[in-house]
């Protein structure tokens, strides 16, 4: 039998979930057509990209992040760079979902969807998983390393999504939408958000930012803005150190935000770096 396309095969996963999606635009339902695009009765047509992607984002946006950044992310997680984080994220996933009915996850902000694929194969349960980023590069990278996932470049503020369509979203080290989570979220659905902790990649910022203000990192304005949008049900702190090979710091440091503004060719190697990020669990509040 002949291989799927990754188009082909997107087409296949997108035909299966039709009743998560809505336009952008119109907000009306969306149908594949001819295993080419996703479109709405108005005739709003958002091609399927032969990788196996689609961009429902109407005009360009272009970020900050390049295609080299998300390649250098994806050999990160691929290394078992953020494994330790996955499995507690996958243990407590089963904890918190015990009905056996499959999960419908959301993975907002999901860069090159490594995070997603992991939990994803971690999982026992039954799951539809869905990255939406707003970098077309992530979701390229995404496309092609991964093939479980579906993937959407698009706008946090405006998904392709129906009104309470998702069981979990995901949003790890990454911006957030508040207000559009609880829109797409099932009544008694869950957040789970993943923050820095104040010694995430010391060894890393203290080279950068030594002698000054940024050298110490507090998170509180981020979960005070969390506990606004959502009920806190859990909160627990994930820490351990990583050894690096050269390599893999040359793609840590090409990956992070932390070193945007620096020169790279000024940092020293380090060999063991501390990972050490909060895990924030928030359930929707109903009005």
């Amino acid at each position: 039998m002949m291989k799927l396309s990754k188009k082909a095969m997107a087409a296949k996963r997108m035909s299966e979930t039709l009743h998560l999606y809505r336009c952008p635009i119109c907000y009306k339902g969306m149908n594949v057509i001819e295993d080419r695009q996703l479109g709405c009765v108005n005739n709003h047509q958002f091609d399927l990209a032969k990788q196996g992607y689609v961009n429902v984002v109407q005009q360009a946006k272009k970020t900050v992040y390049d295609l080299g950044l998300f390649e250098a992310r994806n050999q990160i997680c691929r290394s078992g760079f953020y494994t330790p984080l996955m499995n507690r994220i996958s243990m407590l996933v089963e904890e918190l979902f015990t009905t056996g009915d499959e999960l419908t996850i959301l993975d907002a902000g999901c860069g090159e969807g490594s995070h997603l694929t992991e939990l994803l194969d971690c999982l026992e349960q039954e799951s539809v998983g869905i990255g939406v980023d707003l970098a077309k590069e992530g979701i390229q990278t995404a496309a092609k390393h991964n093939d479980q996932g579906i993937w959407f470049v698009g706008d946090l503020a405006n998904t392709p999504f129906n009104n309470q369509s998702f069981d979990l979203i995901l949003n790890i080290l990454s911006p957030s939408n508040y207000a559009e989570f609880n829109r797409i979220l099932k009544d008694q659905g869950l957040t789970i958000k993943i923050v820095p902790g104040a010694n995430y990649l010391q060894e890393l910022r203290e080279q950068i930012y030594q002698g000054t203000e940024q050298a110490e990192y507090s998170n509180q304005a981020t979960i005070d803005r969390f506990e606004e949008a959502f009920t806190l049900i859990r909160r627990e702190d994930v820490k351990y150190q990583v050894e690096l090979s050269t390599e893999l710091f040359n793609h840590l440091i090409k990956m992070t935000p932390l070193t945007q503004d620096a020169d790279l060719t000024r940092l020293k190697p380090i060999d063991l770096i501390t990972v050490e990020l909060e895990i924030l669990i928030g359930m929707k509040k109903v009005m």
